[in-house]
């Protein structure tokens, strides 16, 4: 469901402050925006103009995980880079966090934009937000385009054990405490598990995810996720192969926590899927591999349009 569960882990607080939304914050020198979709505030941003792309980050993830994407897809269209509910800068109520309750944020985020219909861009869980979407709203997506994710049975199918003790182990306030006494180095070592190229992990990389750990309700979002994956799988998953919008998946060749041969069943799951492996990427593929990952986006999007 990412970037990976795992970064999350390290994000936890035992003490945290209280969360206000830093709107002076910038992605990647682009100045969020705010707006109220069902009495809750959602962070974004928008540049570029064309027909409108949305990209959703994965679990314990937030919006900045797009920066390499938001200005080379920005030539040809308007490109809004949302932090989901729960996560990043937007609002986390105290809720249950479910995959109806992303999705039908997305759909709010959109109505309250006047998006009429967008191509959705998901990586890990906000790949399984793209499917969702398409599945239950399929009048709003034109496109969707799966970076990572997300497959049927992912806890059966995660190969990083840190995620699956995670999806798995109870009771859960013993993950709590672990998470309450991890610090920047194991997320700097989280960080490093899910690319191939370690050097990419810098000081700066790792202040800026480690900041969000002191983010109240951040612990509550994270476990309730987790404790509402099994409403994907009863309700999602056993529909992927009703997808008729047209789909890209793209999948790193070295993604340490869903490995390759998951993404190929996804691809086989959904009809008329097109299938791109990323060499030398993990599972944070457009964030890794940004050129790739650009240009097989710009093509599969600006194909159709010729």
């Amino acid at each position: 469901m990412s970037a990976a569960v795992v970064l999350v882990v390290a994000m936890m607080g035992c003490a945290p402050k209280p969360f206000k939304p830093n709107l002076t914050h910038t992605y990647n020198r682009v100045q969020p925006k705010a707006v109220i979709v069902d009495g809750h505030q959602l962070i974004y941003t928008v540049i570029g103009e064309g027909p409108p792309i949305i990209l959703l980050h994965g679990f314990g993830a937030q919006g900045w995980m797009w920066e390499y994407q938001q200005e080379a897809l920005a030539q040809h269209f308007s490109v809004y880079t949302l932090d989901l509910l729960g996560y990043g800068y937007s609002d986390r109520p105290d809720i249950a966090y479910t995959p109806d309750l992303f999705i039908d944020s997305v759909k709010g985020f959109m109505s309250e934009l006047d998006i009429a219909q967008a191509t959705l861009i998901g990586n890990s869980l906000g790949a399984g937000v793209a499917m969702g979407m398409t599945l239950k709203y399929p009048h709003l997506t034109d496109k969707i385009i799966l970076i990572g994710g997300f497959p049927q049975g992912a806890s059966e199918k995660a190969a990083l054990m840190a995620y699956r003790i995670f999806l798995r182990f109870k009771p859960s306030f013993l993950l709590r405490i672990g998470f309450s006494l991890s610090g920047k180095s194991f997320l700097r070592s989280t960080l490093k598990n899910l690319v191939v190229d370690k050097s990419l992990i810098t000081d700066d990389v790792t202040d800026r995810a480690y900041r969000f750990r002191t983010f109240a309700g951040s612990a509550h979002v994270l476990f309730s996720t987790r404790n509402n994956i099994q409403r994907w799988e009863n309700h999602y998953a056993p529909r992927i192969s009703e997808i008729t919008t047209p789909t890209l998946i793209m999948w790193g060749t070295r993604d340490p926590l869903f490995p390759l041969p998951v993404g190929e069943e996804l691809h086989q799951q959904i009809p008329h899927s097109m299938f791109l492996a990323i060499e030398n990427a993990g599972h944070l593929t457009m964030w890794e591999k940004p050129e790739a990952t650009n240009s097989a986006i710009l093509e599969f999007l600006l194909s159709a349009t010729r």
